[in-house]
């Protein structure tokens, strides 16, 4: 099987063309932990879908730093010649759209934010916004979003003091979110610019996540904290977010090799 290497500002994953009987879900923690990957992006065609898997094994709907590498991959592999096209994933069609070929760039409509205890998998009813979490006898207020994935997001004074902190895992894992949720450390700097660092269920701290930058957008917009286009500063580079009831997000992916 050949496996190539992408990476999207620092989240690193291996790619494989899709093979009919192969379990991803076992093969994902072989490749990951072996080339030392955040996930495993798996490239079906007719019609052209993206299935992406954790660094454990986990499915997860989507991955916005993922659709990056898998639009640049498709590109790579001479699988699409437009620069503009559509991609399915279990979170709904996305949209592609490449700006730049070298150095790549491309804009994904990643679709609507959903507000819903149902796909956030939360074990009770009460509203996901504005409300209060305990963990360890400590209070946290947390804002709940399923945004092709489930997110949870938290405003800090400082969100790169946050990396390493338990409180990430600790969220992460909590007994309210019945399939775990990926964990939003948000830092508002000015009306068009925030720092976000995130703990990722079935991964732990990564270096970037791009459905959890548009989960703290729109969580951010929501507070009102941001108006119109958001640069999200992460460790290794930046992400451009924008919109409401549809969200945008603009970034680069790089390839980086293949392996047998």
């Amino acid at each position: 099987m050949k496996v190539s290497f992408y990476e999207g500002l620092g989240n690193t994953f291996c790619v494989v063309d899709a093979v009919e009987g192969e379990d991803y879900s076992a093969l994902a923690p072989l490749l990951c932990n072996r080339f030392k990957r955040d996930g495993l992006i798996v490239v079906k065609t007719s019609p052209l879908e993206m299935v992406f898997y954790n660094q454990d094994g986990s499915q997860s709907p989507m991955c916005g730093n993922g659709i990056r590498c898998f639009a640049k991959y498709v590109q790579d592999e001479g699988l699409v010649s437009e620069d503009s096209y559509h991609v399915e994933t279990l979170a709904g069609t996305m949209k592609v759209e490449v700006q730049s070929r070298d150095p790549f760039m491309c804009k994904i409509n990643m679709g609507r934010p959903v507000f819903s205890n149902c796909l956030t998998k939360v074990a009770d009813d009460l509203p996901l916004l504005n409300r209060q979490l305990e963990v360890d006898g400590q209070v946290v207020d947390v804002n709940i979003v399923f945004m092709g994935t489930i997110h949870t997001v938290l405003f800090v004074e400082d969100a790169v003091a946050m990396v390493g902190s338990p409180l990430g895992e600790k969220i992460c894992n909590h007994p309210l979110f019945l399939e775990h949720t990926n964990v939003n450390f948000v830092q508002a700097v000015n009306p068009s610019e925030i720092v976000v660092r995130t703990f990722e269920r079935g991964v732990g701290w990564t270096k970037a996540c791009g459905t959890g930058c548009c989960a703290s957008v729109v969580i951010a917009r929501r507070h009102g904290l941001v108006t119109g286009k958001v640069k999200v500063r992460l460790e290794l580079g930046d992400l451009f977010v924008e919109g409401d009831d549809e969200v945008f997000m603009t970034g680069p992916a790089t390839f980086e090799g293949k392996a047998d």
